[in-house]
């Protein structure tokens, strides 16, 4: 089973990029007001470098294990790509966070973003890696 390296990096920059679109431009003031803090509280914290450190390895690591559901299914097309990107997110992603969000009584605008989040990332890495083969 051969894995396209490059295609697996940059796939995961995808992601990793996704991200830093999807919780500033995009959804940013949205997720601020659900985790309770300004830009500036967050601005303040400090420590980013370790959130994108374990966000770019996390992107890195379910861009290769994608790559391996990918390659046992045989998939090298941009729908097949999706579906199994989907099947990912569904099965593995938001089956695994939104019972935390439930059993904690937590912001479900958050769960809706992450997921939201997670749903487009994991359908583009899927149609990147299938048909980037």
């Amino acid at each position: 089973m051969q894995i396209n390296h490059i295609a697996v990096l940059v796939a995961a920059v995808v992601y990793f990029v996704l991200g830093g679109l999807w919780f500033s431009v995009l959804f940013g003031k949205a997720w601020l007001k659900a985790i309770g803090k300004t830009e500036d509280e967050i601005k303040a914290e400090g420590g980013a470098g370790v959130g994108y450190a374990v966000s770019i390895i996390g992107a890195v690591l379910a861009a290769y294990i994608l790559t391996l559901f990918l390659n046992h299914a045989g998939a090298n097309d941009l729908l097949t790509g999706l579906r199994y990107g989907f099947y990912v997110w569904l099965g593995f992603s938001v089956t695994s966070v939104a019972p935390t969000y439930i059993f904690e009584s937590r912001n479900k605008t958050l769960l809706y973003i992450y997921a939201g989040y997670t749903l487009v990332g994991y359908l583009l890495m899927g149609g990147i890696l299938a048909v980037w083969r």
